[in-house]
């Protein structure tokens, strides 16, 4: 396939869906979700193994490193060389290249996020918000937030009230928040370890899904090295954190653009 100079125009149009469907799971959000009745003491487990993997690496605040980012939908498959830098919570520098020749770059500074076309696809467009949702510009339901959690090896679990076993389902466990109609789920294999991480709507329809597929050691750390990302369209984004860094010094100025196509 012949490689593009810009972002491709299927990365832009899932967001009128996406959109749509945060507004049907907004009109549910009055709604309570009705938690299956389960064995107390593993609720118990259920919540310290949520805890667990919401607490996996944290201890990892900023990265660097290079990576491939392929994004798959709509009968479309697109390619980039991918260069970060990343810092807790949400300090972002990333770059997506084609050829060796820079395409795009997100840079968040903890206020804001400034998206950047290198190729004059569009006017360099800064958010108001420090944590926007990314659908728009990457094609699935993640804040800035979860990317940078992503690219710091940890999983993009939400804060939660209540958890326990999926009743029939070895390794899955269903957490929520009070009062919220989406589910967040977990599943392990026989050893412990985190193989799918989803969000569900009320009626157990994925929103959200992450596949971990590949898993590496980096000074002392297990991080995801390859993982797929997801949304409901069936829209993909294939992440490889094949040169990361943890915990590398990264200077204030990496998020702060300080001119255009800088």
């Amino acid at each position: 396939m012949k490689p593009n100079n810009s972002l491709p125009s299927s990365l832009f149009r899932s967001a009128r869906l996406l959109i749509a469907a945060a507004l049907i799971a907004g009109g549910l959000a009055g709604c309570t979700l009705k938690k299956p009745v389960t064995d107390p003491a593993q609720d118990k487990e259920a919540r310290a193994a949520v805890l667990k993997i919401r607490e996996f690496n944290r201890s990892i605040t900023s990265s660097k490193g290079v990576g491939r980012l392929v994004v798959t939908g709509g009968g479309q498959r697109e390619s980039f060389k991918m260069a970060w830098a990343a810092r807790t919570p949400n300090r972002l520098r990333l770059t997506l290249m084609v050829s060796g020749h820079p395409v795009e770059t997100i840079a968040a500074n903890g206020k804001q996020v400034t998206f950047v076309s290198h190729t004059g696809r569009h006017r360099p467009h800064t958010t108001p918000s420090a944590d926007p949702d990314l659908d728009t510009y990457i094609g699935v339901p993640v804040r800035l937030s979860e990317m940078v959690a992503i690219l710091l090896g940890q999983i993009p679990v939400r804060e939660f009230d209540r958890a326990w076993m999926v009743p029939g389902r070895t390794g899955a466990i269903h957490a929520n928040k009070n009062y919220s109609t989406q589910i967040q789920e977990l599943t392990t294999d026989s050893n412990g370890q985190l193989t799918c991480f989803r969000r569900l709507d009320a009626h157990r329809a994925e929103i959200f899904g992450m596949d971990i597929e590949a898993w590496t050691q980096k000074t002392g750390f297990r991080i995801p090295a390859s993982l797929s990302v997801y949304d409901a369209t069936g829209r993909t984004l294939y992440i490889s954190l094949s040169g990361m860094i943890p915990n590398a010094p990264v200077k204030e100025s990496m998020f702060i653009l300080t001119g255009p196509g800088s």
